[in-house]
């Protein structure tokens, strides 16, 4: 979390990404998210995930178990993440299941938007995160 000035900086972003329809790099730079929902389901409490976007597009997170890194690649909207790197404990066969689907969707890649203030990937399933 980066101060005060994060809650600020996303709301404005978030404005800006709203009126072009599209996600830029220099829009997620230094933002943090927390998963809320899948498939317009809220979580079970044992599945927390988080995503963060850091200088030259370099994302990292939580993944449910384990934390993850790598390096993000924006087109047209489009976000992969190639070298993932990451913690390796088991958190239970659920929640592992929960972890490597949520990482093989950022591998292959998602559409990125913003709806109102929220930063939605879509892939095979639709992951929407809320500012932290």
């Amino acid at each position: 979390m980066k101060l005060a000035a994060i809650p600020m900086l996303v709301i404005g972003l978030c404005v800006g990404c709203a009126s072009t329809g599209t996600v830029t790099s220099e829009q997620l730079k230094y933002t943090q998210w927390q998963l809320s929902t899948i498939d317009d389901v809220a979580l079970e409490e044992q599945y927390t995930a988080s995503v963060g976007f850091i200088e030259a597009l370099q994302v990292n997170g939580f993944a449910g178990c384990n934390r993850f890194f790598g390096e993000g690649e924006l087109k047209e909207s489009s976000l992969s993440v190639k070298k993932i790197g990451m913690t390796r404990k088991s958190c239970g066969e659920k929640t592992d299941k929960f972890e490597q689907q949520f990482l093989k969707t950022l591998k292959q890649g998602v559409t990125l938007s913003m709806q109102g203030q929220k930063l939605v990937m879509q892939g095979e399933q639709k992951f929407v995160f809320v500012a932290k």
